[in-house]
């Protein structure tokens, strides 16, 4: 499995929740995949961008890159910002599973 960041431009994100959104039973959907959307200024990145964190098979990447074209502004983030975002992402999720183990642990 890798890990890829992508980002659009706020305006783009209506169009980017409808195709991930879009047939969530499909083999090969976002959905079943599962993936991670952030705002840029909640995660520490650009304020006027959202980021979308996958962690998918390559092959799957080829699939999601053909859809993301319909998408203006939409692009794979620089190496150093998908790497920063993806390592904020790992964080806010060991966080999330801490604060569940302290009220259920």
């Amino acid at each position: 499995m890798e890990t890829r960041v992508y980002e659009c431009d706020s305006q783009q994100v209506g169009k980017l929740k409808n195709l991930l959104e879009s047939d969530p039973y499909a083999e090969r959907s976002f959905a079943r995949q599962g993936y991670k959307l952030k705002e840029g200024g909640v995660i520490g990145g650009d304020k006027g961008k959202f980021y979308l964190c996958i962690k998918a098979e390559p092959d799957f990447f080829k699939l999601a890159e053909e859809k993301f074209k319909e998408i203006n502004s939409f692009k794979r983030a620089e190496k150093k910002s998908e790497e920063s975002i993806n390592k904020k992402i790992q964080e806010e999720e060991g966080s999330a599973e801490q604060g569940f183990g302290a009220i259920f642990g």
